[in-house]
């Protein structure tokens, strides 16, 4: 399994994650990548090398987790390559864009602080990430710590990504989880919605995937 952080964030956002899936008998890759510097198509390209390595080594199909745009990055390299990935799991992902990102792509601030990337996860922009063809899970946050977008989100949300935009819609794995985006991936929903579509989608015997 390859987890993938969100934007702004580093590995280090995804170890606990890491830490309870390796417990539970997988092996985990957790990889970091220049977020703040890329658009998403950008990371992915940068990130294939390494996924391709990881596929190779496990020498079989791999689950993609991906928190926030870390989910959309997934979708971009499990649809370049339908041999990578036997699963996708996003967590928090703007699956249809972000009303937080059309509010901060307005200032220079905004565009400055988060990089090319922001405009990638606008709303205007949903449309131009690509949906893989490999099964997909989305889990999504209920609780908003973050005070400064509630005006311009529909409730519920995670307090950057409400439930309407995290759905993608085609037919994926959904679950609910009374968590904040920030830390959506360390809440115990979240580890057991993960440990969930791993079972499904690895048999047993290649669980080191």
């Amino acid at each position: 399994m390859v987890l993938l952080h969100g934007l702004g964030r580093t590995p280090r956002s995804m170890a606990g994650l890491a830490r309870r899936i390796a417990a539970a008998g997988h092996r985990v890759e957790n990889l970091g990548y220049p977020s703040r510097r890329l658009g998403i198509a950008a990371c992915a390209a940068h990130l294939r090398p390494a996924l391709s390595a990881i596929r190779h080594r496990a020498g079989s199909p791999l689950v993609l987790v991906g928190h926030s745009m870390g989910g959309l990055v997934a979708r971009h390299l499990a649809a370049a390559d339908p041999g990578l990935a036997a699963g996708l799991v996003m967590l928090g992902t703007p699956n249809r864009g972000s009303e937080a990102a059309d509010r901060a792509s307005e200032f220079r601030l905004g565009r400055a602080l988060f990089g090319p990337a922001l405009r990638d996860l606008r709303t205007d922009a949903a449309g131009t990430i690509p949906v893989p063809s490999c099964p997909m899970a989305v889990v999504a946050g209920t609780r908003a710590l973050l005070p400064f977008f509630r005006d311009r989100i529909p409730t519920p949300h995670d307090g950057l990504v409400s439930l309407e935009r995290a759905r993608l819609g085609v037919g994926e794995r959904w679950c609910a989880v009374p968590g904040h985006h920030t830390l959506l991936m360390d809440h115990p929903g979240t580890t057991a919605a993960v440990l969930d579509a791993l079972s499904a989608w690895i048999p047993a015997a290649g669980r080191g995937g």
